[in-house]
Order: C-alpha cells, then structure tokens, then sequence
C-alpha cells in the first residue's frame, strides 16, 4: 500500500510539473541595438546641375540705356566641410566653387529695352553678351536627420566673377569689355541620403537648390575704343542652380551610434 501511494504521488508530481513551469516568469531576452547613421563628420562632395543667370543694369554714361541678358548652362562644383548631429539635428559649415562646363556668353540685340535701345541714345548694329564665370560659397548649414536621411537648409557669403561685352552685330568686331569680382549672398535647400560605405567614407547622393545673389557693381571699360566712360554699366547678377551631389564623409570615429 505504501509502495503505492508513493508511485501515485511520483506519477502526480510528474503530470503537474509541465504546467508549473509554464507558470514561472521568464525574463525576456535583451534586444540588440539598433545601428542609428551618424551625419557627424568631415566631408567632400562634387556637384553637377544647370544654372540659369540674369545679369542686368543701365550705362553709367546713359542710364536709357541697357546691358540685360539672360542665360542657362551646365555647370559643375566642388565643396568641403565639416557638420555635427545634436540629436535629430545637424549643424555644420560649408564653402564651395562653381563654374560652367561651357564658357559662353548669352547674349541681346540693340535695338532693344535689353540691349541699347534708350529713347535718348540708342545705338544700333550691337550685341551685349554676359555671363558668369565662376562663384565660390562660404556658410552655414543646419539639417534636421532622420537615420540616413537629412533636409537641410544652407546660406551665407557668395563672390563671382561677372564678364561683359559689346560687339558689332553685322561683323562681330568687339567694341567693349568688362569683368568685374561681385560680391553678394546665397540661400539653399536639399536633401542627403547615406547610400553605402567605400573604404574609409560615407557615400552620400543628394539634391540641392541654390539661389545666388552678387549684388550690384559698376564695370569699367577696359577695351578703350569709345570714349572715357561711354561704356561703363552698373550691372546686378543673380543665379539660380538645381544641383546633384555625390559626398563622401569621413567619419574616424565610426558611423553608427547605439539606440535602444
């Protein structure tokens, strides 16, 4: 009889043990982190878009008188800089150089509002060329991230150097020229997305608009051949660009943080 009430207890222990086990808390297993990408870092980026420039302005001489022309070209740029994450945003600093793939000027015909076509002095047979050579950028930039992709928004300092002409429209002989440094400011936005790793750096594509003013400034004739001042113009040059960017960012630190 003993020996029966023990096997019958042992059998009973057994049946329960199944389900007092599954009543035991079980602690849950430690997730691993998640890899956040970090905008931190030194970088490089080369640019490629088009530019569509509107430089315009009377004569000094005859202010009836215009030098207006209008223009678009690809151009492509180089930049460098340097930007830090706080968070969810991203501030940095930025400076970079632009220029045309195609030194051309754009180009209108007198007798016109655009081109010396004043109801006082009005010269005939002329073509006014201009263009924008180069510009170079130095500002800020603040983005707001989220993982591998920011927006952000850029602005600051711009310098570029605007050049004119006149020539004879019949036969193309050149009649005046001048260049002059202009100085003014930009404004921008766009947006970056981390796209994979090579070697030592971040490869990063991006899209950005810029809008660029140089401000207002007298060229001075240097060709000579009319008189003192004839050909002297006040001329403002603005500039908009629609750009694609490949950056690379150097990041010794490493690219990724923990989050939880």
């Amino acid at each position: 009889m003993k020996r029966t009430l023990t096997a019958s207890l042992g059998f009973l222990a057994m049946a329960m043990a199944p389900a007092i086990a599954a009543d035991i808390p079980v602690k849950a297993p430690r997730l691993a982190p998640v890899a956040a990408y970090s905008w931190t870092g030194l970088y490089t980026a080369s640019t490629i878009g088009i530019q569509w420039w509107d430089i315009s302005g009377p004569y000094v001489a005859f202010p009836d008188d215009n030098h207006n022309t209008r223009g678009s070209r690809a151009l492509f740029g180089s930049h460098a800089g340097y930007q830090q994450q706080f968070g969810n945003w991203v501030l940095g600093v930025e400076v970079g150089y632009n220029t045309g793939y195609n030194p051309r000027y754009t180009s209108s015909n007198s007798i016109s509002a655009d081109c010396l076509g004043g109801a006082i002095a009005f010269v005939a047979d002329r073509t006014c060329h201009s263009r924008i050579n180069n510009y170079w950028t130095a500002g800020a930039k603040v983005g707001w991230a989220w993982d591998t992709w920011m927006v952000y928004a850029t602005g600051g300092y711009a310098n570029g150097r605007v050049d004119t002409l006149t020539t004879v429209t019949s036969v193309g002989v050149l009649t005046s020229e001048t260049t002059a440094r202009q100085s003014g400011w930009y404004v921008g936005v766009g947006f970056d997305v981390f796209v994979t790793k090579f070697m030592w750096s971040d490869v990063i594509l991006g899209l950005e608009y810029q809008h660029v003013d140089l401000g207002r400034v007298t060229h001075i004739d240097t060709l000579g051949v009319a008189p003192a001042g004839d050909n002297d113009r006040n001329l403002r040059a603005t500039d908009d660009v629609i750009r694609a960017k490949l950056t690379f960012k150097y990041n010794f630190a490493g690219p990724v943080v923990a989050r939880y």
